[in-house]
């Protein structure tokens, strides 16, 4: 293991440059903050803010200013004259008015609101997570996958040194007159296809660690990528998705709304204050521009909001089952892909275990083979054989332990762990 170790260091450096070590979590860090999406949290924000704002303004004093000049075709008039009092009202009336309203009681209506636009707001921060956890797998995939890679490249340098070797062994042989030209060529011949195999996993590792780089922006050529601890809790199926965070702040929202249909039977109280010139003034009789006032108190109570309350509450009534049936859904669905995943990391952690037997058992064949080639008792080709499967053996090995780590890191996924 530890020869293992160092070749797949050696091996960040082949294939890259030089660069510090990365696990699996700083990658999905960095995954998630690098995302473009992500940018989008922040403006939630902002607009939650800046709506909560709007609606406490709304305390604030009210000021209207309107300004009107008419022509009347009547005016009233008196039905009888009254010696000594002329009663002469102009046709052409004119006015300059500013209201003032301040807000007693909104019947918690601005409270609704504000409740609303939390609600709000936090369904869509919940819906962004659901979409950034999605990268999660490609991350996770693409890291596990350079990891593969790195340990099959090292295989494949372990059975080039030991080719040399049997190429080395071969030479003597035919110096000696004990093996032939095409011992020789054979074992050339599976160096170079080692080699080739090895040149392969390089440039397609090197497209892994570009493609990961995107997604995280950072720059990896040449990062030795830390292979993960993994523990499987067997007992442990407990579901942490952010869909079901979603599922929660959908159902506030369903409670904030059926909160706010009760402030619609609430009374609302302003007081009010006016002033204005005008011609003529409130004093009606007096044809001459006068400044006026008037202060008071409106009390306003829309009852229509009762004859919709009943498909109203049973609107929202929908809307909080239609959640919780998808929620259920989800759940179910979950869970049994996650019962599915458990069962298969199981399995993976079987096989993984059993091969390393295999290995120790293709290895003295291999070592075996090798002595018995030096003592003329096997041909090179039943030397080649036995590499091959050796390297087969350990190849296997590096694919059903990563196959085990990818299954895990499934099973967490699914779970939300």
């Amino acid at each position: 293991m530890k020869r293992l170790f160092f070749l797949m260091v050696w091996i960040s450096a082949v294939c890259g440059g030089v660069y510090g070590q990365v696990t699996l979590d700083e990658c999905l860090e960095a995954a998630r903050n690098h995302y473009p999406l992500i940018q989008e949290r922040g403006l939630i924000r902002e607009v939650e803010q800046y709506d909560l704002k709007r609606i406490g303004k709304g305390w604030l004093p009210q000021l209207n200013v309107s300004a009107k000049a008419q022509y009347q075709s009547e005016v009233v008039e008196m039905p009888f004259e009254i010696p000594g009092f002329e009663f002469d009202l102009p046709h052409d009336q004119y006015s300059v008015v500013g209201e003032l309203n301040q807000t007693v009681w909104d019947g918690g209506s601005s409270a609704s609101q504000k409740s609303k636009v939390r609600a709000e707001a936090e369904v869509q921060s919940r819906q962004l997570d659901v979409s950034l956890y999605a990268i999660r797998q490609q991350v996770q995939n693409l890291f596990l996958g350079i990891l593969l890679m790195d340990k099959q490249i090292a295989q494949n340098e372990i059975v080039i040194k030991s080719l040399n070797r049997s190429l080395e062994e071969a030479r003597v042989g035919l110096e000696q007159g004990v093996s032939y030209q095409s011992d020789v060529d054979q074992v050339k011949v599976r160096i170079l296809d080692y080699q080739q195999k090895k040149d392969a996993l390089c440039a397609d590792r090197k497209t892994y660690v570009a493609m990961l780089g995107k997604l995280t922006g950072k720059d990896l050529d040449g990062a030795r990528f830390s292979e993960p601890e993994v523990a499987v809790e067997t007992d442990s199926m407990r579901l942490a998705r952010p869909e079901m965070r979603l599922y929660q702040a959908q159902l506030r929202q369903t409670e904030v709304q059926r909160k706010e249909l009760q402030t619609y039977l609430y009374p609302k109280l302003n007081l009010s204050f006016q002033g204005g010139l005008g011609r003529p003034g409130l004093n009606m009789l007096k044809n001459e521009f006068e400044p006026y006032y008037t202060v008071g108190l409106k009390l306003q109570w829309n009852i229509g909001a009762l004859y919709s309350r009943k498909e109203d509450l049973r609107k929202v009534k929908a809307q909080e089952r239609r959640v919780k049936i998808e929620q259920e859904t989800f759940v179910f669905n979950t869970m049994l892909e996650a019962t599915e995943q458990m069962n298969a990391v199981d399995k993976a952690e079987r096989i993984w275990k059993q091969d390393r037997e295999i290995i120790r058992l293709r290895e003295s064949l291999r070592q075996a083979g090798e002595e018995q080639y030096r003592q003329g008792v096997i041909r090179m080709t039943e030397l080649m054989d036995r590499i091959d499967d050796e390297f087969d053996a350990r190849v296997a090995e590096s694919i059903h332990q990563v196959q085990f780590i990818m299954a895990v890191y499934d099973l967490r996924n699914t779970l939300g762990q």
